[in-house]
């Protein structure tokens, strides 16, 4: 029984589910300021505390209810991380360009609602496997922490190529919300390949401080 004077939990196993949360909304700070690197920085914190939590989260021995807090806790902090703070660097980058339309309004709107239905159906998905005494193997649908990835590469690649930032976004966002929600099996990734995937954001996060920043630092 949780005897906290305050509701919620605050053990080691939510710790870095929150420092997510907390990454996410500094980095939507910076995107509306116009500070897109210092953003998506942020946002591959997120992907980082992400990769890792559910490792984390299981080395407690949890009761229902817990289990249940950590997947609603998980998803809403995607959906900021993952899914809010990319629209909101989207919609940033049209305003530097004084641009208004459907590249930075429609699109990450879109966006959202997809990564929203794709996280609601992981949560009831994961809720169902565990009320199986399951494990599921796989995601369905473009996991949104990919985006972690996804969205620096994107980046470094527009300025190494002098590419129009808007006009690639908008067409990278417009197909991972369709993949989003695609009903397409991707294997959880295990241990040695999400420390691949670190490695990898490491490598274009030091290119990123590498070739600067077209935005205000």
């Amino acid at each position: 029984m949780n005897k906290s004077p305050f509701i919620g939990y605050y053990g080691f196993w939510v710790i870095l589910t929150y420092l997510s949360i907390l990454s996410a909304v500094v980095g939507i700070y910076f995107a509306f300021e116009g500070n897109i690197k210092t953003a998506i920085v942020c946002m591959m914190f997120s992907g980082l505390c992400d990769t890792f939590d559910g490792r984390v989260a299981n080395l407690k021995k949890r009761n229902n209810m817990q289990l249940y807090f950590g997947i609603q806790i998980d998803a809403m902090a995607d959906l900021i991380s993952f899914g809010i703070l990319p629209a909101v660097i989207l919609y940033s980058i049209g305003q530097n360009n004084n641009s208004f339309g459907i590249t930075n309004t429609i699109i990450p709107a879109i966006y959202v609602l997809a990564a929203f239905i794709r996280l609601a159906y992981f949560t009831a998905s994961e809720a169902e496997s565990k009320g199986d005494n399951g494990k599921r193997a796989y995601f369905e649908g473009l996991p949104t922490t990919s985006v972690a990835l996804l969205i620096p590469l994107g980046y470094s690649l527009c300025k190494v190529l002098q590419a129009s930032f808007l006009t690639v976004f908008s067409v990278m966002f417009a197909i991972i919300s369709v993949l989003f929600i695609l009903r397409v099996k991707i294997p959880k990734p295990q241990m040695r390949t999400q420390i691949f995937f670190c490695l990898t954001g490491l490598a274009i996060l030091i290119i990123m401080q590498i070739i600067g920043s077209k935005f205000n630092g």
